[in-house]
């Protein structure tokens, strides 16, 4: 089956709010130091260096510093700038404007978009101090970490988790910011005298001087770095290091004492949550050493330090405001509004004001990047906001969207109230809570029980507000709904460890609550780097994307009464799935008007994806993975065996947890849990079907649902328009049937089992009966087995995208046997990072049935950020009696106007994973200056030359040998398309004698005729005019001679040659001012001379005489050809068709409507006469 159309710059733009929750917090890491400004303070702190301000920090994977880009393993947290402090660290806030920047880089040419903030007043530059609280009785120091004693929070964490009763119990230790402080930058050591001679560490001055000095770490109770606090002081005019103590108190709104704070009476009996609301909660100390302040209150953390004693000490700077907005946002840029195909001029000026907003954080209170500086959270003020910059717009046809990035929950109501956040220290002391339908509850983080409250007609998960006092998070809650009634779908981005599910479940629980309210079902988590990346770039692309797969796939011979097999998929979050239905064909006309053998007919024989067809137990049995014992000398290579013997069996040969690289969590604590939702989506949910205990898994988590948006007790993920489906028959190779052995394998695999194979985003190759469309086998390669713990957000990565074909291959050229011969799927994922060769097991026998099952993986190649053109299928060449999987990977390296990309051939032996000759796989291309592949790759086996096309419409060849480096020293050019532009397919033929090489750009075909190593354009057509070359160059002609494409017409797809005939997918948008799918087209092109076809043609049973197939609704897909009895047809369609899921099929159109599935349009039959 031939790849789905893609999406054209040109179809109705949607209208996209993004949302960022601007507090303070932002300005943490991603595990919630708030660091911004750190190393650079005066030079009488610069001791401070070593302890609370570092000067660098390890570059997290995945994250650019923003004014260091070159300094990819350690880079300063802050960069001087002619004076101006930029914050150069991975805060949050600097993690997700890289982001977005990404997404608008890449969408804004076809989406519009706005940014928003939280509307604040009154901005002034504070300077920061990490605050340290003492364990019971005040701080102790040592020399050396003692036995269990940890200077990482997060190792501390893991620790306790793992072992809950250790002796020593363990401990936390920061660096002594008092260390060797007598030769210490001079502000610091005369801070550090005033605390020895505070009379707290040491019987005499002299004594506590040798304690703080001599040793190197301070053990603590809790860090404001911490991610349940992610806080720091905002104040002015402070001594750079100083201690809190004498005893604390509880003020009311910073003045009137209320009483000591004990053990008994902590600011959560001295004030209630109405004190909270009203912002009268404060805490203070009778003394402090050097002088210095004493009382403190709570930010949008909720948090105020109360324990024995508390150390500041200076780390940066950030920002406090006087008053925020609780109802409304503060609108940064305005909606672009772009039109149809804007100018590259065009785009980059709409660039401008979100690149200024989303410059890095400087201590310039004055410059307009967006800072974190709002003191509390007022989420629902900022999602109204978005409203009211969408009410005041004329909606687009492809819709609104708001995309909401925050760090943390809601914490200020509409009408001005503080709210500690749900889940964390403060708001269970102050008893903030919520109910959630349909989950269990959890008192340790404010979740009330809603486990057996499930009505009817409510999602589970979505908030119950008749149980919550959580009134932030109701009207956050509320106005999101409001937004979802007026058709105006909400995403959430959770960002940093303040939402991280495994840190705090109520968090994860209010944020998902949030979605479902936005009609999106599921938050996207993300607590690194490349989580947020990834997040924000499937929520783009879920807007924008279609959601076809393909043309319907069938048997290459169609005979009569045969099926076809259609793949399509819902992306409605709740909904989430992905269809693969069975229709039978016409088995023989009624009359000579009936339609021809091998038109689809009658509702869906069966759903691959059903609990039928794919129970949970199946799943269990026959969904496979790579395993850690190598297969051969291929790289990457391994032997195959059960998901559940390399994950669950301890006593299996093949038993390697590891491999799954598993980071225990609240939701995912051991291997058996996540075995259980992989085989099981619905494992856990409210409603599920599969007896899960007669399966052996363990019992789920309480509040833990793992189905991430999907359907509940449907079994198959969703299907990106990169996913295949291919018909694995008996083998029947015609270029392989001279080469020893074959005919032999062919004839004793002739009674094999058929499959119908296709990927998913799920993870899984997927096999089943072709007939019954049972379960037989599903693979899942070894690289992605990490990414399933985060069963949140590992369908938006896509894991298989890219396409993959169904060969035979042998294993040497030395006279080769039956034996020597084994049938593969060789195949590109993860867009082109990844590609696979997996080994299929064979029959010795003509009368065995067996199914081909996978039995080793002979070569897997990871190349980290790779691409490959169009993310196209690797292509099979014989050479030498053997076969090679060829394909290209961009790379790039620097970013922006610097970032260089760079095109590697790949030849790699199918059945071996080596090389023809040396050890070397891959090669550069040399093209250019940054001239690299953007097309599919064509190859012609009779001259074993491989075409390619380049960004700058170039077009390229060479000849192959399966050795990479010595072919791409041959790459030769080929002349380049008039107007240059970027080539997105590309291909060969013969036609007559006379060989063609086809070059599609996003808006024009153009077929250059070849002579020896030089070539002639010699027809075009293009979306305004058809042309030829006349007088030694490209010429206008009248549309009876060359038809020119649609006008405003894109190539949305692999075109095709059939019988001479140029079969050209072309998608028109709706007009500007209309709201529909916009129309697909097939147009045909006799390839020689640009004309009318010569054949006669049938579609729908009538004649087409004018070249064009009119296909309906939507974006057309690549045609995929097959033969029968009663001629030779090709499957076509458009990305837009009704539910297939209902079985409601149409046997002469198939329907149309919806942008959710794919129409199968009958079969267009081709007749020789």
């Amino acid at each position: 089956m031939s790849e789905a159309g893609t999406v054209t710059t040109s179809q109705p733009r949607p209208q996209v709010v993004i949302a960022i929750g601007n507090s303070q917090s932002m300005d943490g890491d991603l595990s919630g130091a708030i660091m911004t400004g750190s190393g650079n303070l005066s030079s009488g702190l610069t001791s401070l260096y070593k302890s609370s301000s570092p000067v660098n920090y390890s570059v997290p994977s995945g994250f650019t510093p923003p004014m260091t880009p070159s300094q990819t393993a350690s880079a300063p947290y802050t960069y001087n700038n002619n004076g101006t402090l930029v914050d150069n660290g991975a805060s949050r806030l600097n993690v997700a404007k890289a982001g977005l920047s990404s997404v608008l880089n890449k969408y804004l040419p076809s989406m519009d978009f706005a940014l928003e903030d939280y509307s604040t007043s009154g901005t002034s530059l504070y300077t920061t101090w990490v605050y340290y609280m003492s364990p019971s009785g005040g701080f102790t120091f040592a020399n050396s970490l003692p036995t269990h004693g940890f200077t990482s929070y997060s190792a501390y964490q893991s620790f306790v988790a793992a072992n809950p009763n250790a002796s020593p119990a363990p401990t936390r230790w920061v660096n002594n910011p008092c260390y060797q402080y007598g030769s210490a930058s001079s502000s610091v050591k005369s801070y550090c005298s005033s605390i020895a001679n505070s009379g707290l560490y040491g019987s005499s001055a002299s004594t506590a001087a040798s304690t703080l000095s001599s040793n190197l770490y301070m053990q603590i109770g809790a860090s404001s770095d911490d991610p349940n606090i992610n806080d720091v002081l905002y104040s002015s005019g402070q001594p750079g290091l100083f201690v809190d103590y004498g005893g604390a108190y509880a003020a009311y709104n910073y003045s009137t004492y209320l009483g000591p704070i004990t053990s008994t009476n902590t600011p959560y009996t001295y004030f209630n949550l109405g004190n909270y609301n009203d912002g009268v909660v404060s805490v203070g100390y009778n003394k402090s050493a050097p002088s210095a302040n004493k009382v403190t209150g709570p930010t949008n953390a909720g948090y105020v330090p109360y324990t024995d004693q508390v150390v500041y000490a200076e780390r940066g700077f950030g920002y406090y405001v006087q008053s925020l907005n609780a109802t409304s946002g503060n609108q940064v840029v305005s909606m672009t509004n772009l039109g149809t195909n804007p100018s590259t001029s065009a785009v980059n000026t709409a660039l401008t004001p979100f690149t200024t907003a989303l410059k890095p954080e400087t201590n310039n209170s004055s410059s307009s990047e967006i800072k974190a500086l709002a003191y509390q959270s007022p989420t629902a003020g900022l999602v109204q906001g978005a409203g009211n910059v969408l009410s005041n717009l004329i909606a687009s046809c492809a819709g609104q969207y708001v995309i909401l990035v925050t760090d943390g929950l809601p914490t200020m109501d509409l009408n001005g109230k503080n709210w500690p956040p749900l889940g964390s220290a403060a708001g269970q002391g102050y008893g903030v809570n919520a109910a959630f339908y349909g989950i269990a509850g959890n008192s340790n983080y404010g979740i009330n029980d809603d486990s057996n409250n499930l009505p009817s007609g409510q999602t589970q998960g979505a908030l119950d507000a008749a149980n919550t006092n959580d009134q932030a998070l109701i009207d956050t809650i509320t106005a999101i709904q409001a937004l979802n009634k007026k058709g105006i779908k909400t995403y959430v981005v959770g960002l940093g460890a303040g939402v991280d599910a495994n840190a705090n479940p109520a968090a994860y629980a209010a944020l998902n609550a949030m979605a479902i309210a936005g009609g999106t079902g599921q938050e996207y988590p993300a607590n690194n780097v490349t989580a947020f990346n990834s997040a924000l770039g499937s929520i783009a692309a879920q807007i924008f994307s279609s959601t076809a797969i393909s043309a319907p796939v069938a048997p290459s011979i169609l005979q009569a009464g045969s099926l076809v097999y259609t793949a399509t998929s819902s992306n409605t979050p709740g909904s989430i799935a992905g269809h693969i239905q069975a229709y039978q064909t016409v088995a023989a006309p009624t009359s000579s008007a009936s339609a021809p053998i091998g038109t689809p007919t009658g509702p869906a024989q069966w759903d691959a994806g059903d609990t039928t067809h794919m129970s949970a137990s199946a799943r269990q049995a026959a969904l496979l993975t790579t395993t850690a014992t190598a297969y051969g000398s291929g790289p990457g290579s391994g032997d195959i065996d059960t998901l559940q013997n390399v994950g669950g069996n301890s006593t299996s040969a093949n038993y390697n947890p590891s491999s799954f690289a598993l980071s225990a969590t609240t939701c995912v604590p051991n291997l058996n849990t996540l075995l259980a939702y992989t085989f099981d989506p619905s494992f856990n949910s409210a409603g599920d079907t599969t007896n899960t205990s007669a399966l052996g898994f363990p019992a789920g988590v309480p509040g833990c649902s793992y189905l991430a948006g999907r359907q509940l007790n449907w079994m198959l993920g969703s299907l990106s328009a990169n996913d295949q489906s291919h018909y694995l028959g008996a083998p029947s190779n015609s270029n392989d049937v001279s080469i020893g052995g074959y005919g032999t394998f062919a004839n004793s695999n002739k009674g094999r089992e058929n499959l119908l194979t296709f990927t998913s985003n799920d993870g899984f190759l997927y096999a089943v009966d072709a007939k019954t469309g049972n379960l037989v086998w599903g693979w899942m390669p070894q690289v992605f087995l990490p990414s399933l713990q985060n069963f949140t957000q590992f369908e938006t990565q896509q894991p298989f995208d890219g396409g993959y074909t169904l060969t035979d291959a042998v294993n040497t050229a030395s006279s080769p046997q039956a034996s020597n011969w084994a049938t593969y799927v060789v195949g590109t994922a993860q867009g082109g990072a990844y590609h696979y060769a997996l080994k299929l097991s064979s029959n010795t026998s003509s009368s065995s049935t067996a199914a081909p099952a996978p039995v080793a993986q002979t070569w897997g190649i990871t190349v980290p950020g790779g691409s490959s053109p169009q993310m196209q299928t690797p292509l099979i060449v014989n050479i030498g009696g053997m076969q090679y999987a060829v394909f290209v990977v961009n790379t790039t390296t620097g970013s922006g106007s610097s970032a260089i990309t760079t095109s590697t051939l790949y030849e790699v032996n199918v059945a071996t994973g080596q090389a023809a000759s040396g050890s070397t796989l891959s090669a550069a291309l040399s093209m250019g200056s940054n001239v690299y592949v953007t097309s599919a790759l064509n190859f012609d086996a009779n001259s074993k030359t491989l075409w390619m096309g380049d960004n700058q419409g170039g077009i390229w060849a060479l000849n192959l040998s399966g050795t990479a480096s010595l072919d791409a020293s041959l790459l030769q050019n080929y002349g380049a398309t008039s107007p240059a532009a970027a080539i997105n397919y590309l291909g060969y033929a013969v036609v007559s004698g006379v060989p063609y090489v086809w070059a599609a750009s996003q808006s024009q075909i153009s077929v250059f005729q070849l002579s020896g190593a030089s070539s002639r354009i010699v027809w075009a057509s293009s979306n305004q005019t058809g042309s030829k070359y006349v007088n030694g160059s490209l010429q206008s002609v009248s549309s009876n001679v060359v038809m020119p494409l649609q006008a405003n017409g894109q190539i949305s797809a692999t075109p095709a040659i059939i019988a001479g005939v140029l079969v050209v997918p072309v998608y028109v948008p709706p007009d500007a001012t209309s709201c529909g799918l916009g129309n697909g087209y097939d147009d045909l092109f006799d390839l020689p001379s640009g004309g009318l076809p010569k054949l006669p043609i049938t579609f729908k049973n009538m004649a087409v005489t004018n070249g064009v197939l009119n296909l309906g609704p939507g974006v057309p897909l690549s045609p995929s050809s097959y033969a029968s009895s009663s001629g030779s047809f090709f499957f076509t369609g458009t990305n837009a068709s009704t539910d297939s899921s209902s079985g409601n099929g149409n046997p002469t159109g198939f329907g149309a409507g919806g942008i959710n599935y794919t129409v199968r349009n009958p079969p267009i039959a081709w007749r020789q006469y």
